[in-house]
Formats: C-alpha cells, structure tokens, sequence
C-alpha cells in the first residue's frame, strides 16, 4: 500500500510538472517553431538540406548573441535599443585600428574595448544618473553610430588578413554533411554559459530579483546599480563580439552595418518569452526564439516577400509575442481563482 502511494505521489508529480512545462511561454515558442518550420518546409525543399539551415543561419545567429544579454536586461525591467549601434561603432574602431597600422589582433582588442566602454556610457546614465533605459538607448544609438559614420564617412573598410575573413565558412565539425561554423559554436557556447549564469548563479538570481521588485531587492541588501551597471557593460561586449563576427562574415564594415536590427534583437528576446515588464524570462526561450526568427526570415527571403513586406511580418510577430503570453498569464490568474 504504501508502495502504491509513493508511485501515485511520484505520477503525479511528473504530471505536474509536464502541465508547467505546456503552460510555460518557452513551449509556446516551441510550438510556433514546430509550426513555422513545417511551412518552411512544405514551402522549398531547401528547408529538408540541413546545410542551407545552418548556411542561413550564420546571418542571425550574430544578433542571437546580443539577444542573450539582452535577457538578461529585460529580466531586470530595462531595455537597450543601442546594440546595434554598439556593433557598428566597435567593428569601425577595430577595422580603423587596423587601417591605422596596427596587428588585426590589437583591431580586435580596441574594438572589444570599444564594446565595453560604450556599454558602461549606458550602464553609468541609467544605473547610476538614473536615466531611463530606453530614452538613453535611443540616444546612444544615434550617437554611436554618428561615431562610426565620422569616422569613415560613407566608405567601406576592407582588405583584412585572409585567417579573419568568413570565420562562419569555418568548420569545426560536422554533422552528417553540413558544416558546424565556428561562429554557430560560438552562438551554442555563449548560451550555455548565458543559461548557467542566468538560472544557476546568484547574479542570476539577482536579476531576477530586480525586475520582479525592484525596491525589495534593495530592501535586501542589493547592490542594484552595480548590477545594472555590469549589465550594460556585458551587453556591449557581447555586441563588439556580434559586430566584429559581422565584419568578419561581410569582410567590410559601413557606418550602417546592423542598422535598423534592434526590432529583431528585441523580438528574439520576448518571442522566447521574456517578460517586457522584467522579472521573468529565460535562455532556452530566447535560443528556440532565434532559431524561429532564423526559420522565418529565411521562409520569407524563399517565398520572395520584399524587405518591406518582413518588416512588417516582424513586427506582427513582436506585438503576437507580447499579447498571447499576456492571454495566457490572465486565464491561468482566472482559472486560479
């Protein structure tokens, strides 16, 4: 009998379980993946070539990246529309450094630089002048990019070393006959150690903690301005990172590299589930969410949409991740009660 009873106790724990996770927003990403793909799929046959896949996503994946930090951001009920300004403004300094005589790794480590101290003009006007977020954002954004444009105007820097140029041609290893890039293990790696930091770490738990309440994790003794400082700082580094990978696929940096590419960072990052409002979120959502944007993009470039016409499909699918995890978070309150 009591045999019995720690089964039925252990089933129906697994049953709880199995409905949090059908509940959860990650598996509503999920399944408009699954959906997603399986027009793509009925659409070319390309779709069933798991080298066109991966060959597709290399042009993606460099803005999933960002979109990992970016997480973490919005955890903390912030936002960040500069990235992609980020990613211009530190390719340009390292291809200038380069252009200026200098070893391509010292360009590299100006343009990583760049990254961080761009991302800690963000971090110090928002944690500790206590600006907020997205009026700051928008105007580095511009500025940031100015920056890029003075610096080379409307010219094209090129003509780096041949071991810096397609790293996402590069194969590290393969999977039946398609090609793992390097940048695509990039993506995964950069991933994994995003989701331990974020869900297994204190700092994880930290930022949670100040997106849900803000004022209680002072209460508790938080330093929230060092942590909103050291968000800021991680998400230019990782945009440095984004755009010198960019400049490396495209072998040239303009001063409009990225441009107009935050509406698809910041629609990975809540496609997966992250609230806008902070407090709740999630790596493995903003990964499924990349793979989905890639899926999508890709679809809509086969099925000849213009570029107009994708934004707007974008865009569409922005306000659909905000408004259905919303239905869905009010009928579970309802059911609830």
């Amino acid at each position: 009998m009591k045999t019995v009873s720690k089964d039925a106790a252990a089933k129906e724990k697994r049953g709880g379980k199995l409905k949090e996770i059908v509940k959860s927003r990650e598996f509503f990403t999920f399944c408009l993946l699954v959906v997603v793909f399986l027009f793509a799929f009925m659409l070319s046959d390309s779709f069933r070539d798991l080298t066109y896949i991966l060959k597709c996503a290399t042009r993606y994946v460099e803005l999933g990246m960002v979109a990992y930090t970016l997480t973490f951001i919005i955890i903390a009920g912030m936002i960040d529309l500069s990235a992609p300004g980020v990613m211009c403004c530190s390719a340009t300094i390292a291809a200038t450094v380069f252009h200026m005589g200098a070893g391509m790794g010292l360009a590299l480590a100006a343009g990583l630089l760049t990254g961080l101290i761009l991302g800690a003009i963000n971090g110090l006007l928002i944690s500790y002048a206590k600006l907020p977020a997205m009026i700051v954002t928008i105007g580095t954004m511009n500025a940031f990019r100015g920056i890029a444009q003075i610096l080379i105007g409307d010219k094209s820097l090129g003509k780096f070393p041949e071991w810096f140029n397609s790293w996402e041609k590069i194969p590290v290893f393969k999977i039946g006959t398609a090609n793992f890039s390097v940048t695509l293990l990039l993506f995964v790696l950069l991933g994994v150690v995003a989701w331990i930091v974020l869900h297994k770490t204190r700092f994880g738990r930290t930022v949670f903690a100040i997106g849900a309440n803000e004022h209680a994790a002072v209460c508790a003794g938080v330093n929230t301005q060092r942590v909103k400082f050291a968000l800021f700082c991680a998400e230019g580094v990782m945009c440095a990172v984004a755009g010198i990978l960019t400049m490396s696929r495209l072998q040239l940096v303009r001063f409009d590299m990225a441009l107009n590419q935050e509406v698809d960072i910041i629609t990975m990052v809540l496609l997966g589930g992250t609230d806008i409002n902070g407090g709740r979120g999630g790596i493995l959502g903003t990964f499924l969410a990349v793979l989905l944007v890639i899926i999508l993009k890709t679809g809509l470039i086969v099925a000849n949409i213009t570029s107009d016409q994708q934004t707007f499909v974008m865009g569409l699918i922005l306000l659909l991740s905000i408004i259905v995890p919303n239905i869905m978070d009010v009928a579970k309150k309802r059911k609830d009660k």
